[in-house]
This record gives C-alpha cells, structure tokens and sequence, in this order.
C-alpha cells in the first residue's frame, strides 16, 4: 500500500481492491491510495510523503513502482536455475527412462550402439541423496548408482554455462566394496570439453580438466556421502548439458575389479547462472523518472 498525502486533514479515500489497480485522485491537493498484488514471497511496505501532485505526476510514479513489481517477480521466477535430486523425487522422475525438472531435461540410457534406455533411480547414504541408473528389474550391482555401462544425462533446453555439478557416492579402496579410487566421467553436450573425477583419500579429489576446481561436501568414508562439488568445470564454455558415466579403474594391483567393486557413484544437484535483472530495474527506474520530468514540465 502507498499513500501520498497533504499536511493538512481531510476525509479518508474510499477503500480499494487488493487485486485491481485504482488510482484515486483528489485534486488539486490530493490524496493518492492504490495498491498491487506482489508476489507471495515479497512484501512491500511503503508510505511518500509528497509535495502536491497533479493527476498525471502521480499515475507516472504508480507506473514505475507496478512496473518494478513484475520485475521483481522474474527475479523470484529466475531462481529455479538449478536441480537437486529431491527435486527430481519430487518431480515424480523416479522410475523413468525421462523425465523434466525445474526446465532440465534428464535421461536413462547405457553406453550400447544403438543406445537403450534405462530407468532413473535413487539412493541415499550418508543423509546424501544421489540420482543413478538401472536396468528396469534386472540386477544392478551398483545398487541404484551410475555404472561403467550406464549413461544419466541432463539437458539444458539452451546453450549455459555449467556453475556447479554434485557428485556423490565416490570412495576409496576398502570402504564398502569398493576396490579402487573411483573416478567419474563428465562429458559436455554441444562442446568439446570432458573431464574426469577421481577420488584420492578421505575428503579429497582431483578433477582432471582444463577448467574448474573441486571441493569436497562429504567424506568418502564409511556412513559418509563421498560427496563433491565441480565449481565451475568446463569454465565459461555454453553447453547445451552434460552426461555422466563411470571410468573402471585399476586397484592397487594392477588388476580391473569387476562389478559394484569399480567406479559407480550418482548426481545430486546441478546449477547453471540464474538471469540478471538488474540492467532491467535499472532502465524501469530512469523511464519512470524521464515520464515524471515529462508531466511536471507539461504541467
């Protein structure tokens, strides 16, 4: 609600609808009240105390701040650039070979020619949720992960930068029945860029790109998510998404385990860079100025 009013005292305005736009005016001294619906998660309590206005100067002024209002619920729109895997539980994509959420598009394939689908599933250890791969009812040694023959892959609908990419469920020799350092392989969609994550102790991993750092999220322990964090992994580079895969590995003795006891692990979240809108509050806020300079000249 905002009110414009005079110093001096006079009869209240009739009361208004909350959800339609009605400027009143008294003239020549007036009394403005009008009010607008603004998004459920914003609130906005604003009272001017004015000079005298005439009908015009106070429509420009009403203009600007409704305007301001829709931009700030793009803003609020503009936030939903990014996943996790509760959202895609949520999403109902649990079970699917595909499925949409939050505008990211995701896939269940293996790595066959020509490729057959696959179903997307879940897993949680540690308090760390994780999105996998399975073949329909069939046994899954790596128990709801991503293995070496599965594809999980997630689209953009555009070409992005990718901000940040969670991995989990990445451990070491000896913890469950894991008998390698497992490594994880992300592969750009729309570019040229891959990269390969490889665990390397407790809380530690190396990414191997030419872009990006890593940080660890959750231990790759026992009772531990082995969870972590790609900040920025293919640099500024647009792609139109990524797949994921897992790399067998070599134990200690030089020998490929087969099975669950190789590389498998599973998505958590992903996040792309969210729109901008401060270019366009700034250009809302200096036309709704030059509109003012315009009336108050006229007048």
């Amino acid at each position: 609600m905002c009110i414009y009013r005079r110093q001096e005292p006079q009869a209240p305005p009739e009361t208004l609808s909350s959800d339609v736009l009605n400027p009143k005016f008294y003239a020549p001294t007036s009394l403005v009240v009008f009010s607008a619906v603004l998004p459920k998660k914003l609130s906005l309590r604003l009272e001017i105390h004015s000079t005298p206005m005439n009908k015009s100067t106070s429509l420009s002024i009403l203009i600007g701040l409704v305007a301001g209002s829709a931009i700030a619920t793009f803003q609020t729109a503009a936030n939903a650039a990014s996943f996790t895997a509760q959202d895609a539980k949520d999403a109902g994509c649990i079970g699917l070979t595909s499925c949409t959420v939050n505008g990211f598009t995701l896939n269940a394939t293996d790595n066959g020619t020509p490729a057959q689908t696959r179903n997307i599933t879940e897993k949680t250890v540690g308090g760390v949720l994780g999105l996998g791969v399975r073949n329909g009812t069939n046994s899954d040694p790596s128990s709801g992960e991503i293995d070496f023959n599965e594809i999980l892959s997630v689209g953009f609908g555009k070409a992005l930068t990718l901000k940040s990419l969670d991995l989990s469920f990445l451990y070491q020799p000896g913890v469950y029945n894991d008998a390698v350092f497992e490594v994880a392989l992300v592969k750009a969609t729309g570019g040229t860029q891959t990269g390969k994550l490889r665990v390397t102790g407790n809380t530690s991993a190396v990414w191997e790109s030419a872009e990006g750092t890593v940080v660890n999220l959750s231990p790759s322990v026992k009772g531990k998510g082995g969870s972590y964090r790609l900040l920025n992994p293919f640099g500024d580079d647009k792609i139109l998404g990524f797949s994921l895969t897992a790399l067998q590995a070599k134990d200690a003795k030089g020998k490929t385990p087969a099975g669950g006891a190789n590389s498998d692990y599973a998505l958590s979240a992903v996040q792309v860079p969210e729109p901008t809108t401060v270019a366009g509050l700034g250009v809302v806020g200096l036309l709704a100025f030059a509109r003012r300079r315009q009336v108050l000249k006229a007048d």
